[in-house]
């Protein structure tokens, strides 16, 4: 029998478009996916997934993600800067020129968006206030009223969608499904308070979901959709090879420990979970969802753990470096691990997915 899968997606700002990447590889796969949870740009990617395949297709689940990336690029403050060095007769350029465009890009036009990426991170609470359009998510709307069928989420063929987002005011996790998957609950998902505004929902304000649930697991394992399989995948890495003295890394390296505190736990809950069912002799009927389901964790790779590209960059030429990489991340991991879906569990122990680290990358630029 096909393995039936349940795919848990991690958010990350940017990062979100190597999730797309992961996501377009499986589905050449033609795998069979029976339930989806997704936290911010997890979330993002779920809904476009879902929508996609809700029109029968794998093809046009990969359509509605490029064209989530896609737009998400056409509306970004960094379009203008979107200059990649030049690849010689592709580029139209005159070859002359090519040594000088190189030097340009990476003299001037890098530097200088990493050091705006940077004023932002730290900065941006203080700025945003002074752009209400970008303060409430204007062009990410755009971009996914664009990309994204919110009818198709609901139709009977569709599969189950889980959005997560965090109460303002309580600090709890609020899970949005089926009708409640709207365009606001999406912003909700996705809404990092330094930067937007509280979406409110109900009378209720919401931030980011990553906060609590990045992304939920329970619902995948426990919601009765029949998964052989759980797959999470991974944008945030648990661990990383150093963390500078500059303020901007510290506060990139508290971000990403913030942010993968909640998807720790319940990976550490549900793989202990599981070796305790396992071993016990007559196991509650309550329990029987964790004990036949696989557990997978598509970790994120050393190119992400490196920090080479921001999460704030959400230019084109950037976006597709990182669909490429986990493109090839997931073809890696389903030609080394792919053989035990629907057999066995891959990821068995937290502590697995805390030592196995690669070695760090230095860039995803060529």
């Amino acid at each position: 029998m096909k393995p039936r899968i349940a795919l848990g997606l991690q958010g990350g700002g940017a990062y979100g478009a190597y999730g797309w990447g992961v996501i377009d590889r499986l589905l050449e796969e033609h795998i069979w996916i029976s339930a989806v949870s997704g936290a911010s740009a997890g979330a993002l990617n779920g809904a476009a997934l879902v929508s996609g395949l809700a029109s029968g297709s794998d093809d046009g689940a990969r359509t509605a993600l490029t064209r989530l990336w896609r737009g998400t690029a056409d509306r970004s403050p960094l379009r203008a800067w979107d200059w990649t060095a030049p690849a010689g007769a592709a580029s139209g350029m005159a070859p002359w020129m090519e040594p000088w465009a190189k030097a340009w890009v990476e003299t001037w036009v890098e530097p200088w968006v990493e050091q705006s990426l940077a004023f932002t991170r730290l900065y941006g609470s203080h700025v945003t206030p002074f752009f209400p359009a970008f303060r409430a998510m204007q062009a990410w709307r755009e971009a996914v009223r664009a990309s994204i069928d919110f009818e198709a989420l609901t139709a009977p063929r569709a599969i189950p969608l889980y959005v997560s987002a965090t109460d303002v005011l309580t600090g709890a996790a609020r899970l949005f499904t089926g009708g409640a998957v709207t365009e606001d609950a999406l912003m909700a998902s996705c809404c990092l308070p330094e930067l937007f505004s509280a979406v409110e929902i109900d009378g209720r304000r919401y931030w980011d979901g990553g906060y609590v649930a990045n992304p939920a697991l329970d619902p995948l394992v426990f919601g009765g959709h029949g998964a052989t399989d759980l797959i999470v995948v991974q944008l945030t890495p648990f661990v990383t090879d150093a963390v500078g003295e500059r303020t901007g890394d510290v506060v990139k390296r508290a971000s990403d420990i913030s942010f993968n505190a909640c998807l720790m736990r319940e990976l550490k809950t549900l793989t202990e979970l599981q070796s305790a069912v396992r071993l016990a002799a007559s196991p509650s009927p309550r329990l029987r969802p964790i004990l036949d389901i696989n557990i997978h964790l598509l970790r994120a790779p050393a190119e992400l753990a490196s920090g080479c590209v921001d999460k704030y960059d959400t230019r084109w030429s950037t976006l597709c470096a990182l669909r490429d990489l986990g493109r090839a991340t997931a073809g890696a991991w389903l030609a080394e691990r792919g053989h035990v879906i629907g057999a066995a569990s891959s990821l068995m122990s937290l502590d697995e997915a805390l030592t196995e680290h690669a070695p760090r990358a230095r860039t995803l630029r060529p």
